[in-house]
């Protein structure tokens, strides 16, 4: 007789709290966009035929369901710190280092996809009949592998970079990060806890490596005035829901010198490289260059560098752009994901004394725009 009275309680409150929750979402406001996720949310699917019989408007509004749940930032929230607290140092691909860092997962070694993307780099150069510079960044959990939990698949970054460099032809001068990265006496600070990309030390000191390389000069750390914009969350946050995960700082990098910025998008000459208005976004990082753009250019007008450089990137460049842009007269960043024309014409039209070329290893691994760079 008790077994049953608890049957039916339990029953009775698991309908009361199906109910509930069915209420809540008929009543609650929808959102468009989850700032915690960084995303737009899924819009409620339109009816038609030919989508209820293919099966899509099922998925569709199970997506959109599933999107509104009421309470649903709490719940995605629960089973990322269940997952955590269980033993698991994997949330929606995303580790957690000793030190509640985030991490990204590592990307696979395909010897297939490395051949292809350095024939394609190969073919470039060749093609240009010049030489060019190139540089893949390792990731966070590389180079910081010390702070992970032993892994049965660890970060591959140095065997890819290895071998992608084997592969560099003649008109390819490649640039070691790594090893500047890894000499760095506190390497925790080049990158950020929240996010994949590199802090602005990190960018500074790849930056500081190719100037140098170049033969070329920007201002000592001491120099620059070093102003801390706090609330930062990355994207390693937003996707691995583990919204206990204490904000950090932006860091924006004076040295005094004066610029001038646009894009291909907007036409909009900006004096100096940080888009201070985006700091009032739920995402701050576009406060470096105004984030990703098809085509970005910087003019140095302190009157002393002299030479431009062509910089052919993904989006660690937007704050490496800024420190690269202290060693030449004019800095063009070209993103191979919005730009579709012709990396060989905009050579041909504009006289360029270097070229880099720089991808995170994550990047170079998976994005298939590095297949049109020509």
């Amino acid at each position: 007789m008790k077994k049953n009275a608890i049957q039916t309680v339990t029953a009775l409150g698991f309908c009361l709290f199906l109910g509930l929750m069915l209420l809540l979402f008929l009543l609650l406001p929808r959102q468009d966009y989850s700032q915690n996720e960084k995303r737009y949310l899924a819009e409620a699917p339109k009816l038609r035929w030919d989508t209820l019989l293919s099966g899509e408007f099922a998925g569709q509004a199970e997506n959109w369901a599933a999107d509104h749940l009421p309470g649903r930032g709490f719940f995605v929230g629960l089973n990322a710190r269940y997952d955590l607290l269980s033993g698991r140092q994997v949330t929606k691909d995303i580790y957690v280092g000793k030190s509640g860092r985030l991490y990204e997962a590592p990307v696979e070694k395909n010897d297939a996809v490395i051949a292809a993307r350095m024939e394609t780099v190969n073919a470039f150069a060749a093609a240009l009949g010049r030489p060019i510079d190139f540089a893949l960044i390792p990731s966070a959990g590389y180079v910081l592998r010390d702070d992970m939990p032993r892994l049965s698949d660890p970060y591959p970054d140095g065997a890819i970079i290895g071998e992608a460099y084997a592969r560099a032809g003649g008109s390819l001068q490649t640039l070691d990060l790594l090893s500047a990265f890894e000499a760095f006496e506190e390497p925790e600070c080049l990158y950020y806890r929240t996010d994949h990309h590199w802090s602005a030390s990190g960018a500074r000191l790849a930056a500081e490596a190719y100037l140098r390389n170049k033969g070329r000069q920007m201002p000592d750390p001491a120099d620059y005035t070093v102003r801390e914009i706090p609330g930062f969350y990355g994207t390693t946050y937003a996707r691995a829901a583990l919204w206990r995960t204490p904000s950090e700082s932006l860091e924006l990098w004076d040295s005094g010198t004066r610029f001038l910025a646009e894009n291909r998008e907007s036409e909009e000459v900006h004096e100096g490289l940080y888009y201070e208005r985006r700091l009032t976004e739920n995402d701050k990082y576009p406060v470096y260059l105004d984030g990703n753009h098809s085509l970005v250019r910087i003019r140095n007008l302190d009157g002393e560098r002299k030479g431009r450089l062509l910089v052919i990137r993904d989006s660690f460049a937007n704050c490496m752009g800024c420190f690269l842009a202290e060693g030449y007269e004019e800095t063009v960043l070209v993103d191979l994901r919005y730009y579709k024309q012709p990396v060989s014409e905009l050579v041909g039209s504009e006289r360029f004394d270097d070229i880099l070329l720089i991808y995170s290893v994550g990047n170079f691994m998976t994005d298939s725009s590095l297949a049109r760079l020509e």
